[in-house]
């Protein structure tokens, strides 16, 4: 095991700080290789700690910097990075604080629409942001092969991986052609906005009574439906059929400068890409269950649920959707 306090407290001295390090708590790891500890000093200042694998962090590392200075300087809420060191795999960024939307919401359902309005309208914020060339995230995309590698995660890890589903090579080879035509529908947007790519409840912290966002490191350009799906088909949170209908109608109409769209186009291309977005959720919870964080198998039948939900009022994706269900029900 490395040296935790002093590798931090090396870092703190790095960038002038001379309170002492006084204690290094572990936070609750998300379904990442990085590593989160809050650092307590002696003058009542807190901070977050991150560890991670120099192997990696020497990619994510300076990407995280990259988008985080571009949304700062666009005003959007992320926290401030203290300190950065891609070689040794070590970052200090603001701490801020336990209280995430998921946790918020469990406290208090009363205040679930306003919060998810709030969330919608940060959102909308940096998906109205152009290129201004410093950010790395317009020089990536959701084409057809990251959509693809996604779904092809869900068969990997869940289906295949947790379900241990006995679906045979012919089903499979059915299974990604109709996978590709809905990764095909997706890529083939004209009009794509700068996307988080994992914006949900755990994601969203509430910081000063205002929405922050964090592991923003993945984004690239994107329908604005895949954020969106995201939060409101959020296994982490789930929501019910009447509160994601209203903030649909508010999305709609306090974004179409973002979509751009008819609202038949925007229903259609909110139930692709949260179809798409929930099933590669379900591979990060398989992938995650067998590393042995078991507590992501319980977030599997929500998504489930979210699958049949938003899949109703269209042919193919509602056949589709009975089609996984039956063959996890069939693995079970």
């Amino acid at each position: 095991m490395p040296d935790v306090s002093g590798i931090f407290a090396q870092a703190l001295q790095n960038i002038g700080r001379s309170a002492r390090l006084e204690s290094v708590t572990a936070l609750v790891p998300e379904a990442s290789t990085r590593r989160y500890y809050r650092l307590r000093l002696n003058d009542g200042s807190t901070c977050v700690g991150v560890l991670e694998e120099p192997a990696s962090a020497n990619t994510t590392m300076p990407l995280v910097c990259r988008v985080q200075n571009f949304l700062r300087k666009h005003q959007i809420r992320v926290p401030e990075i203290f300190f950065s060191d891609p070689e040794s795999g070590v970052m200090l960024q603001q701490d801020l604080g336990d209280l995430s939307l998921m946790a918020l919401l469990q406290q208090t359902h009363e205040q679930a629409e306003s919060l998810y309005k709030d969330a919608i309208t940060h959102m909308l914020s940096w998906q109205r942001l152009e290129n201004d060339g410093t950010c790395p995230a317009f020089q990536l995309s959701f084409d057809v092969e990251k959509l693809m590698f996604e779904f092809e995660f869900f068969i990997t890890h869940t289906l295949l991986g947790y379900y241990q589903s006995k679906i045979s090579q012919t089903d499979c080879a059915v299974l990604r052609a109709e996978f590709a035509e809905i990764a095909n529908s997706l890529a083939a947007a004209q009009h794509k906005v700068f996307t988080h790519r994992d914006y949900h409840s755990r994601n969203i912290m509430i910081f000063q009574g205002q929405h922050y966002i964090i592991d923003f490191q993945d984004a690239r350009l994107g329908r604005m439906q895949y954020d969106l799906s995201s939060l409101l088909c959020d296994a982490y949170a789930p929501m019910d059929r009447s509160l994601r209908s209203r903030l649909l109608d508010f999305v709609f109409e306090t974004g179409a400068d973002v979509h751009q769209q008819t609202r038949a186009d925007f229903d259609y291309y909110f139930r692709l890409s949260a179809f798409q977005r929930t099933v590669k959720a379900m591979g990060t919870f398989g992938r995650q269950t067998a590393l042995g964080r078991t507590d992501f198998a319980r977030y599997l039948a929500p998504a489930r649920k979210t699958l049949i939900e938003i899949s109703e009022s269209d042919a193919k994706l509602r056949a589709l959707a009975k089609k996984l269900e039956s063959m996890a029900a069939d693995a079970r």
